[in-house]
């Protein structure tokens, strides 16, 4: 009888002891989810950008969302869409002849020379890694005569692209009410850019050279701090700001195991943004 007794209790101590102990582990994990819920939220709360998006090419997962299809001015990281524009029309030998408009553009310039010619490899070097509008405009106009009507081309790629919230009016990003796109919709088209391997060269690249057919030589330094200040993921990206705008930056995070993009709008920190969206401590060095 007392060993029957003993075998109750035995088994009623093992019971409860299992029950403590799954408590324990299910208020562990239950912390852990929330504790990761409310780092989630701190993060959306100190992104100061209007709208971001951040998606994983490799898994398929949106790691990072705010305002992605609320439509914002996209100041000059609408020039990875003129760049696929330009390259579906015109080989990198070809080249084009500087005319007075694109001298005469708004900075931020290259300092291109009105009636000298540049090969369009070159060209599109100094627009995407130092933003150079006159750069933009020379090759609009070389490719459809105008701005006009290469922004009729660069719909007609948005629309190919998948793009559901933009709408382009010039190659450069200068500011125009009408011209506008989403964080979702940069997404499409940085991710297309990076793809090319030539874009990607151009945008691992801290500072370009070029040369005109006057024996001219131009040289600038890439806009993309982060190629600087963040060596692990390589983020490469291109920038843009107007005042309308504000930051604006629309890129790929590249890491050993996967790809994600990054873009963000209307940012008063644009490179701590990044930062945050990503997860990783400013200036951080692999």
């Amino acid at each position: 009888m007392n060993i029957l007794k003993n075998t109750v209790f035995i088994r009623k101590f093992i019971l409860i002891l299992i029950c403590g102990c799954l408590w324990v582990e299910c208020s562990s994990a239950a912390s852990v989810s929330s504790q990761t819920r409310s780092k989630k939220k701190s993060v959306k709360r100190e992104v100061t950008a209007q709208a971001a998006y951040a998606f994983d090419y490799t898994h398929r997962k949106v790691l990072y969302s705010r305002n992605a299809h609320v439509k914002f001015h996209p100041a000059s990281t609408v020039k990875l869409l003129t760049a696929l524009v330009v390259l579906d029309h015109k080989k990198r030998s070809d080249r084009v002849v500087v005319r007075q408009q694109a001298v005469h553009v708004e900075p931020t310039k290259a300092g291109l020379h009105r009636g000298v010619s540049y090969s369009v490899e070159d060209l599109l070097k100094v627009m995407l890694a130092a933003s150079a509008n006159d750069a933009a405009v020379a090759l609009a106009q070389g490719v459809s005569g105008s701005e006009k009507a290469f922004a009729v081309l660069m719909n007609r790629k948005a629309k190919a692209l998948g793009l559901r919230d933009s709408t382009f009016t010039n190659p450069t990003g200068l500011p125009d009410e009408r011209q506008v796109t989403s964080a979702y919709d940069l997404a499409l088209v940085v991710r297309v850019a990076m793809n090319n391997a030539f874009i990607a060269s151009v945008m691992r690249k801290k500072s370009v050279a070029i040369s005109g057919s006057d024996g001219s030589r131009i040289q600038k330094f890439n806009h993309n701090k982060l190629l600087w200040r963040l060596s692990y993921p390589r983020v490469l990206g291109k920038t843009g700001y107007t005042r309308a705008a504000r930051h604006c930056y629309a890129g790929v995070a590249f890491y050993e195991d996967r790809k994600v993009a990054v873009v963000i709008l209307k940012s008063r920190k644009p490179w701590a943004d990044i930062y945050k969206i990503l997860g990783v401590p400013s200036r951080r060095s692999k």
